[in-house]
């Protein structure tokens, strides 16, 4: 038992004990602690009692003391907010009630690469990526120009992927006349891009009027005009899900 006047976050207790539910658990351990900026970058928190690990928590987000709680505005402390992880998941069945993956040490708070949150290297080099991203610092630009090397040049790769696409991205066959934003009236430029039906660069206004009204691209303005690039991520991403 605690004094809550004393406590950061108004507790009454803090610490372990075996008869503690996850919640109970979660409510004495989450906070507060000195943290420094590499907690920000984690992705899991673990508990430990005796040099054995207790409770697992998924880091949703970090937030000082002083910005949450009345009267506390001087402390350097922070709060760990997130969910409990349960059986099943691996990092809950990797280091729960098992030792703690961090030897002894005095500081309370300790850092810990764990093989869990690492994937291989989608560039094929061998290599650990953390869970969440595919590729390694710089090896997706590695693993591009490395096939754009087995076609030859950066023109022969992106003629081959045109031909490959299907043409000129097809698909992005709509014109938007180009259009005062304020009254929709026409400015008499030509179009510069091919957009999607769905791209954002169609314009309404207040009263969902449409200011830019599209048309279908003429065969010479698809050959002729650039693909908006927007348009060509959603191209590529239905194309992918098919």
């Amino acid at each position: 038992m605690i004094d809550p006047s004393e406590d950061d976050l108004g507790r009454d207790r803090i610490g372990y004990s075996e008869t503690m539910s996850p919640m109970a658990l979660y409510d004495a351990s989450h906070g507060a602690w000195h943290l420094g900026e590499r907690a920000h970058r984690e992705n899991f928190a673990l508990v430990t009692f005796d040099s054995t690990g207790v409770l697992a928590i998924r880091i949703d987000r970090i937030e000082p003391v002083s910005g949450m709680v009345e009267g506390r505005e001087s402390s350097r402390r922070s709060v760990i907010h997130g969910a409990i992880l349960t059986t099943g998941h691996p990092i809950h069945d990797a280091y729960v009630g098992k030792p703690s993956p961090i030897p002894p040490q005095r500081n309370p708070v300790g850092y810990y690469d764990a093989p869990e949150e690492h994937a291989p290297c989608q560039c094929g080099c061998g290599g650990q990526t953390p869970t969440g991203k595919d590729f390694i610092t710089g090896h997706d630009q590695t693993a591009l120009h490395d096939r754009v090397r087995q076609l030859g040049t950066v023109r022969d790769f992106i003629e081959w992927f045109d031909r490959v696409r299907g043409g000129y991205w097809p698909d992005i066959n709509v014109i938007f006349e180009p259009v005062t934003l304020v009254d929709g009236t026409p400015t008499g430029e030509s179009a510069r891009l091919r957009h999607r039906l769905d791209c954002t660069h169609l314009y309404t206004d207040d009263s969902g009027r449409i200011l830019n009204k599209p048309r279908i691209a003429t065969r010479e303005e698809i050959v002729s005009l650039r693909p908006c690039k927007s348009c060509i991520a959603n191209s590529a991403k239905a194309a992918t899900a098919r």
